[in-house]
């Protein structure tokens, strides 16, 4: 038999090294090197001999290339670094809690970490970090997000979580803390949210959380949680502004529901109920549901309050002097309104409406709020103390005769109620004058009425229901304006004064009971608007004679600073109009409507001032073209007021969709006359 052959044994490769790192590993065949060494020359050749390529942008050509990405590859960096980490390879920190340790990449978690990073930039061959106030999940669920950018959360631990990631500094992980406490907020969780939210220092969650429970309060209260309140918990939701309740009927409803669980609470029943704002309930609705009530007639204390409430309806005139925040409606919002005027559809016949500006459906949109006492034309509005004071202006259409047809009358509207008050009528009949609040009072200056122009000024007082005359201006003034300043005077601007309009500004002291005149304004005006803005007055609009001798726009801004005594240039209006309406909203100026001189036509523009970038833009539209219309912002409840964004977990967020219940739809409620 032939011997066997001896198997060829595969020779092992041999490794030598070159220096500076560089190792060539030599096989039976060829060395690598010797392989890697390629002929440049010759793959030159190799290449087709085209002329330079034309490339237009955008295209692609032979030659060029182009950058390619890995899908997911961050993912998938993440997933092995994980691995690795698990596996414990090169993994060079140990974290050290209470009870557990764990293996980390320095790079990895100083990524996320800013207080690891300063840890180890001060010691880098740092190799275990104790954390005793850290809990094991806490500290793992931190470890999960560095190398995985994720984190399981529960309300049972989130907790943990939260201590570790404000601790060690991982601002990413405590948005999505909050972001998850933010979206677990329902009546049952909302307390315990706050709770942590508060005991971390997580204020948007503590603000949204306070938001949620006073907008909820009602759905809140048949939880047991509502009668866990503290008394100094209970007591602040219902001072709170922005509670919401259906009415201050249902406030005094919980607030007896809280006193009622615990007999021991009984002692407090006159400090929590003073803060119910018994004042804002109908006097028809005191007699019949918080009367009958035993403790309103049998607790002494509880009784006053009654009586104190009483009385604010019985003494209509002393209101004034008698607000404060239990007068105030809860979650009032300032709203723009347009009272009175002429439209253009009908012409002939003045308008009744006042109309609020509801801003809820994206698009603003104009609606009913009530109707003016009688029809008003040319009419002056004040606010003051909550209420809207209308004085003045003309009961007739007679352009011919605007004057013979000027009215004295004093109405008040109460927001709270929907009422209207006939109050004290001026001493004077007047029209295109001015009416400005000012220390309690209401000062009508200058106009015109049958009689002709008007230089007298006379205020009313509300607590005694009476007009007085004041000190008259220096020369008679009618189509003017005036606004009052920071420091309570009445500054008068333009105006028709000796048959022209005028430039000349006049200032009114209500201390001293004196006129004194200020810088001219730049242009001669009539019948435009003033209002005070930021510590300013505005004088936007009105009309001056041509040079033909014709009425032609105004369209020049001018500014009034108090300080400095001087005046400055705005943004000219984009579209001049005369006999509009004036007020500030917030922190913009809102004209409205008008007559427009170039054009010879009534206006339905709303014009919108922002003073932070100094230009106009264009509102929504008044329902139709109107002159002579006023303006003015007024607190409205919540009825009229703008709806609140609803939050995915409120209770009501449901009902609100159900079939036949469209909330945005209001009822116009027609106001009554006492």
């Amino acid at each position: 038999m032939a011997p066997k052959k001896k198997a060829s044994r595969q020779k092992k490769p041999a490794v030598q090294s070159l220096g500076d790192g560089v190792v060539v590993v030599e096989t039976g065949v060829k060395k690598i090197e010797q392989m890697a060494a390629l002929d440049i020359a010759q793959l030159n050749s190799l290449n087709l001999p085209l002329p330079p390529p034309v490339i237009k942008p955008g295209e692609r050509g032979l030659g060029l290339g182009s950058e390619l990405t890995r899908p997911l590859h961050g993912n998938a960096l993440l997933e092995e670094l994980s691995k690795m980490r698990q596996e414990k390879f090169l993994t060079d920190l140990e974290l050290a809690c209470k009870s557990k340790a764990f293996d980390v990449h320095k790079l990895v978690i100083s990524s996320v970490s800013q207080y690891f990073r300063e840890i180890l930039a001060k010691d880098p061959g740092m190799k275990r970090l104790e954390l005793p106030s850290l809990s094991p999940l806490g500290l793992a669920n931190v470890i999960t997000f560095a190398y995985l950018g994720r984190v399981h959360m529960s309300l049972y631990t989130i907790g943990c979580t939260v201590s570790a990631a404000a601790t060690l500094q991982i601002p990413q992980l405590l948005k999505m803390c909050m972001d998850f406490l933010l979206a677990e907020l329902n009546v049952q969780t909302c307390v315990y949210i706050w709770n942590i939210a508060a005991a971390y220092g997580l204020m948007p969650v503590c603000d949204a959380a306070r938001r949620f429970v006073l907008e909820n309060f009602v759905q809140f209260a048949e939880t047991p949680l509502f009668n866990q309140l503290t008394l100094e918990q209970i007591s602040a939701f219902l001072q709170d502004d922005m509670l919401m309740l259906p009415s201050e009927v249902k406030a005094f409803k919980l607030a007896m529901k809280w006193l009622d669980f615990d007999a021991s609470r009984q002692v407090h029943a006159a400090e929590l109920l003073g803060h119910v704002r018994l004042e804002t309930i109908p006097a028809s609705e005191l007699v019949s549901q918080i009367q009958p009530v035993p403790r309103m007639m049998l607790d002494p204390q509880c009784h006053r309050l009654l009586v104190d409430a009483m009385n604010y309806h019985l003494l209509p005139y002393q209101q004034n002097t008698l607000q404060s925040r239990r007068t105030h409606v809860r979650a009032g919002q300032q709203t723009l309104l347009t009272i009175g005027g002429r439209p253009s559809l009908t012409e002939r016949a003045l308008s009744r409406e006042v109309l609020w500006r509801d801003p809820r459906e994206g698009g603003a949109s104009w609606r009913h709020l009530t109707q003016l006492p009688a029809k008003s034309f040319n009419q002056c509005v004040a606010v003051m103390d909550g209420f809207l004071y209308v004085a003045g202006g003309e009961d007739q259409n007679d352009a011919r005769n605007q004057a013979k047809h000027a009215v004295s009358t004093l109405s008040r509207y109460d927001p709270r109620f929907n009422t209207w008050l006939h109050l004290a009528s001026m001493r004077q009949r007047r029209t295109h004058f001015s009416l400005a609040a000012s220390g309690g009072r209401l000062f009508a200056i200058g106009g015109r009425n049958v009689e002709g122009l008007l230089a007298t000024t006379e205020s009313y007082l509300p607590s005694s229901n009476t007009w007085q005359m004041r000190a008259p201006m220096e020369v008679p003034r009618c189509c003017h304006s005036s606004a009052t300043l920071p420091s309570g005077d009445i500054l008068v601007t333009g105006g028709y004064i000796n048959c022209a309009y005028s430039r000349s500004v006049a200032c009114y002291s209500v201390e001293t009971d004196t006129w004194s005149e200020k810088a001219s304004m730049e242009t001669p005006r009539g019948w435009h608007c003033s209002t005070s803005l930021g510590g300013k007055v505005y004088v936007v609009g009105g009309s001056q004679l041509g040079p033909g001798g014709e009425r032609v726009d105004v369209l020049s801004v001018e500014v009034f600073s108090p300080e400095s005594g001087v005046w400055s240039r705005a943004a000219p209006l984009p579209l001049g109009v005369s006999t509009a309406g004036l007020s500030p909203l917030a922190d913009r100026l809102y004209l409205l409507g008008g007559w427009n001189e170039a054009e010879k036509r009534y206006k339905a523009a709303v014009q919108k001032y922002d003073p932070a970038t100094d230009s106009w833009s264009l509102a929504e539209d008044l329902p139709e073209p109107t002159v002579g219309v006023s303006c003015c912002t007024l607190t409205l409840p919540p009825r009229h007021a703008p709806r609140r964004q609803q939050h995915r977990n409120t209770p009501a967020h449901e009902e609100q969709q159900q079939p036949g219940k469209n909330r945005s739809t209001l009822q116009d409620e027609t106001a009554e006359v006492q």
